[in-house]
């Protein structure tokens, strides 16, 4: 399933990092609270119930993407007899936990790399060193090919 993900206060257009609106988004390592502020604050619609790939609910469509693409599990039909007779009041703080559980792992683990500056700072210099080395046999090979070096 490929799913767009707009924005929290337009649901028309995508969602990104140089918005400078940060409530337009939701970054990954944004804190519970905040996550929760910001879907509580996202545009909605004034339909009842929640529905998918309606044109004239856009906003509908954009927290339903959200919602699934935190639980990657769920198919859509499952997803929608969930949720289709709910109110956005009722909807919300179902997207704000699936949001937060799905992030919650990866914000851990983030955290526990960022705490051992000197192990991470070890990996870059390794990656680095595999970069330039891939960089320079690249760089070799363009060379014989236009001429410039003999090949080894």
């Amino acid at each position: 399933m490929r799913l767009f993900i707009l924005l929290l206060v337009d649901g028309t257009s995508k969602m990104s990092k140089s918005d400078a609106n940060d409530g337009s988004r939701i970054n990954v390592l944004d804190p519970p609270n905040v996550i929760r502020d910001k879907i509580k604050r996202c545009k909605t619609d004034i339909f009842e119930g929640i529905e998918w790939d309606n044109k004239e609910r856009p906003e509908a469509t954009n927290l339903l993407n959200i919602y699934a693409a935190v639980q990657p599990g769920r198919s859509k039909e499952d997803i929608i007899l969930e949720v289709k007779d709910l109110n956005w009041g009722a909807f919300e703080p179902l997207l704000a936990d699936a949001v937060v559980n799905h992030l919650e792992p990866i914000q851990t683990r983030y955290y526990e790399v960022r705490e051992d500056e000197e192990k991470l700072n070890q990996i870059l210099k390794e990656g680095a060193a595999a970069a330039n080395e891939v960089a320079q046999r690249t760089l070799h090979s363009t060379k014989v090919a236009m001429g410039f070096a003999i090949p080894n």
